[in-house]
């Protein structure tokens, strides 16, 4: 007899205040393709029919706004809107802490902004997060990667081959990264993403490939379809 398929659920982080967007609604609400950034960031997921409950956060403020813009979700698969932190880390740990009752086994984790995302990528996200406990896809790095002290001066220059960008979904097993979470929630250091999180609590983190065409929008020029 084969392994259960695992209890999958998915976090949609769209908490932000999208200030670098210079306009006036998120940027998550925008129409792409006549459809809202969220929407589109959303069904992916959905068409892959693998998770049973979906969390999205959003500010406060924007939740009745974004229940109307997911309208189209209803009846179609099991979500809960929350309301996020002053950061992802937080806002992330939010949405962690809504989906203790309902205790999936893995959790993947994507930005609300990230509307160009696959089922391919999805499932490959998914698959290596239940074989290792741990996965995030990346892309080759395309830019001479620097670092630098707080005056701008560069310090060290990074072998190309050596680096990558990280994009979301990730995913982890779900007990895992909301106990990883927690400990960070108090030890006073700020991470750039979940990953870091993992790896620093929960363990070693797997890649897969991504997408280059999955980059996440920040300004208003990157809402152009490709």
């Amino acid at each position: 007899m084969g392994k259960e398929t695992p209890k999958a659920a998915v976090i949609i982080t769209a908490a932000g205040s999208s200030q670098r967007m210079g306009h006036g609604s998120k940027k998550e609400f925008l129409a792409l393709n006549k459809q809202p950034v969220l929407l589109r960031s959303i069904l992916p997921f959905v068409d892959t029919g693998l998770f049973s409950n979906f969390v999205i956060v959003l500010p406060e403020s924007e939740i009745n706004r974004g229940r109307e813009l997911l309208s189209p979700l209803k009846g179609k698969v099991n979500f809960t809107l929350t309301s996020g932190g002053s950061t992802r880390q937080d806002s992330v740990f939010n949405g962690l802490k809504t989906l203790e009752d309902t205790n999936p086994d893995i959790v993947l984790i994507h930005d609300g902004a990230r509307p160009w995302i696959t089922k391919p990528v999805i499932e490959s996200v998914l698959n290596k997060t239940v074989e290792t406990g741990a996965s995030v896809p990346i892309v080759p790095s395309v830019n001479a990667m620097k670092t630098i002290d707080p005056g701008g001066i560069i310090l060290s220059n990074l072998k190309r081959e050596f680096t990558v960008a990280a994009q979301t979904p990730q995913g982890f097993k779900f007990k895992r990264i909301l106990e990883s979470h927690r400990m960070a929630s108090s030890d006073g250091d700020i991470y750039i993403d979940d990953a870091e999180i993992f790896s620093k609590y929960g363990g070693s983190v797997s890649t897969v490939p991504g997408d280059l065409a999955n980059r996440k929008i920040t300004y208003i020029s990157d809402l152009q379809e490709e």
